[in-house]
């Protein structure tokens, strides 16, 4: 049976600090590494930056899912999009891709009724012994 966190926060850079630390404790609670936790925490804070996109204003809805040997996080956007330009979704999407490319196992991103929403998912390594 999975373990599931939610946790909405606003949107705001002292507060998504919150959602890191939220994937370090599943993450640890899952018996993960030092560095699969680290690696865990900068992909849920890449996860949360792509889907505001430099909005300032609004919430994020996440939710953190331990089942075995993997983690699986969601998150999804809601309020108004940021009205300063920021580069495209094809740019974002590709950076993004690269950096959660190298942090975790899978991830994707998509809109749901007009919310961003994004998702990625790590497993703990076959450990020997």
């Amino acid at each position: 049976m999975a373990d599931i966190v939610e946790l909405t926060i606003p949107v705001t850079a002292d507060l998504v600090v919150l959602a890191r630390l939220t994937a370090a404790t599943v993450a640890s609670r899952a018996e993960f590494d030092v560095e699969e936790i680290e690696d865990l925490r900068l992909a849920v804070d890449e996860l949360c930056i792509s889907v505001i996109q430099g909005s300032s204003d609004g919430r994020l809805d996440l939710q953190f899912s331990r089942d075995n040997h993997e983690i699986e996080v969601s998150c999804q956007y809601h309020g108004v999009l940021a009205s300063v330009p920021v580069p495209s979704d094809d740019l974002l999407d590709g950076l993004s891709a690269r950096i959660l490319d190298a942090l975790v196992d899978e991830h994707g991103r998509n809109k749901k009724d007009g919310r961003r929403q994004a998702w990625l998912r790590k497993r703990r390594a076959q450990r020997s012994g």
